[in-house]
């Protein structure tokens, strides 16, 4: 018991003695009020969620006027989406198609009934009977080394060739094709586009006489 602990008692002693009582120990000032008690861990507070895990945030309340996320596409709708895509690439297919081959068609008929093509095929007859096609068909060889494979599709099919011949003259084709344009590029690509011509136009042409030798065989 510490000294003032003591010298209240006695004072209260005196008091009920008969002594002074103004030497009475004054009363203690009132505490703070005690805080509520905490509930137990374990326990929900009042008004919390059932289910919530104890440090996760509660989801905000949606406003009344919030717009609600976008639904996924049903199948109608993708359907007809891709649908749309197909044929707009189709189109877009076509168009790069016909622009070239449609050109090469009429300029091979105009020069056919012009007697250009006959005259070709006189001077192109030799090399051509090495491949085992007729004159002719240095036409088509010749729109494809100087535009692209199909121009010189487009400008076949104003020939009258077997499918040997359509075979061989595509792989000579396939081989040596647009040479001006990938020429340049090779050329502006720091190598020698003459040169690399030159080698696909003769890998073609040889190619394409072992095909014709290897058909003829079966």
């Amino acid at each position: 018991m510490t000294p003032a602990r003591r010298s209240c008692e006695n004072r209260g002693r005196m008091k009920h003695s008969g002594d002074d009582p103004t030497n009475a120990c004054p009363a203690a000032p009132p505490g703070p009020p005690s805080a509520a008690p905490r509930p137990a861990s374990g326990t929900p507070a009042p008004g919390a969620a059932l289910g919530a895990s104890p440090g996760a945030p509660s989801p905000a309340p949606s406003s009344p006027g919030a717009p609600s996320p976008p639904s996924a596409p049903g199948l109608r709708a993708t359907l007809r989406r891709d649908l749309r895509i197909g044929v707009k690439a189709g189109l877009q297919t076509f168009w790069e198609l016909a622009r070239v081959m449609i050109p090469a068609y009429g300029l091979t008929l105009v020069l056919e009934r012009l007697g250009v093509i006959q005259w070709l095929a006189h001077l192109a007859r030799p090399l051509m009977s090495l491949l085992g096609l007729p004159g002719d068909a240095a036409v088509p060889l010749m729109v494809g080394y100087v535009l692209n494979i199909y121009a010189a599709v487009g400008s076949m099919q104003a020939l009258h060739l077997s499918a040997q011949q359509i075979t061989v003259l595509a792989i000579a084709i396939l081989i040596g094709h647009n040479l001006l344009v990938e020429g340049a590029v090779l050329h502006k690509a720091g190598m020698n586009g003459f040169a690399f011509g030159v080698l696909r136009v003769v890998a073609g042409l040889a190619a394409a006489a072992v095909a014709n030798l290897l058909m003829g065989l079966f």
